[in-house]
């Protein structure tokens, strides 16, 4: 009689089968790429609330239909900006959504741009697309502080092994002739009812001099009106970057392409909880005293592209 009493004021334990589903999160600081990234997903419901108390509760389910005709269940976040906020964020979504095998965190970026002549391949210009490579995220602002040197002590974090195979897949897929984001583009900007800026709104000044214009090297690889797409090391601090010379020695030092703000927080959180992330940026400016939001939404929006033929091409 004891026990069955007991078995009756227990409360019923149950979790939504809908926060089952999910095995892909994706995480903006935002409005603008939370919006961007929204829709291009399927099926969606928009104002999925965990019980509780505090903020980061609300969430946007939905799926994207991959090529072999099944579907990827979609938990989409929004967090605000900087990478305290990001690994909080990021961290509440792995708790509420506990299939959740991997993060992507999609949005904007600073270029880093390299326009010498035997640099080419390497010049990130506004409106590309910078995806993490296997070493992941550079944390620039992890440093020990000495007399006569710093020292960054950024610990190595590499993003998800299945994620970097899809993107391997659609770098290959590129070399063949096929840019499948760049249908998501064109969705994208009618629906948001925006456009590309022009490309004379796509000015470098010179780190030396802010009142001196570097031309763009001729670039054979690029398709005119379409965003270029890099897979190398991305930067990332809780530092709005403005500083052109700063920009550079990060690029020097460590060859980075990008430079964000939520990144490493992402990279922390989802290394605690043993599970994979992914960074892709649009560039929405080159980090100096010029630094606007003219090209932020086109930015948003080729990351959320990419964002979506990335996951439709995983098995």
């Amino acid at each position: 009689e004891n026990a069955s009493g007991l078995i009756e004021i227990i409360p019923e334990i149950t979790i939504d089968p809908e926060r089952m589903k999910p095995t892909i999160g994706i995480i903006t600081a935002l409005p603008k790429e939370y919006a961007a990234v929204n829709i291009l997903l399927e099926n969606k419901n928009d104002k999925y609330k965990i019980p509780g108390s505090g903020a980061g509760r609300r969430y946007c389910l939905g799926e994207i239909s991959s090529e072999d005709g099944n579907k990827q269940n979609i938990v989409l976040a929004t967090a605000g900006m900087g990478n305290n906020i990001a690994a909080t964020r990021a961290s509440l979504l792995l708790e509420h959504f506990p299939n959740v095998k991997s993060i992507i965190m999609a949005g904007i970026a600073g270029g880093v741009p390299n326009p010498y002549k035997n640099k080419v391949d390497d010049h990130v210009r506004l409106g590309d697309i910078v995806i993490s490579n296997e070493n992941g995220v550079i944390q620039y602002d992890l440093i020990k502080q000495e007399i006569q040197e710093i020292t960054h002590r950024n610990p190595p974090r590499p993003p998800s092994a299945s994620l970097l195979e899809a993107v391997r897949y659609l770098e290959a897929e590129e070399i063949l002739g096929n840019h499948p984001w760049e249908k998501y583009i064109v969705q994208s900007l009618s629906q948001l009812k925006t456009k590309r800026p022009s490309d004379d709104k796509d000015i470098l000044y010179s780190s030396g001099n802010q009142d001196e214009i570097v031309p763009h090297p001729k670039d054979t690889k690029r398709t005119k009106g379409q965003p270029r797409v890099f897979i190398g090391y991305i930067a990332s601090a809780n530092i709005l970057q403005k500083d052109p010379n700063a920009r550079d020695k990060l690029r020097e030092k460590f060859k980075v392409k990008a430079i964000e703000m939520e990144a490493s927080g992402i990279a922390d959180s989802t290394w605690n909880h043993e599970v994979g992330y992914l960074v892709v940026r649009g560039i929405c400016d080159y980090c100096d005293s010029y630094k606007n939001d003219e090209w932020q939404q086109y930015a948003a929006i080729v990351a959320a592209a990419y964002t979506r033929a990335l996951i439709e091409s995983m098995p």
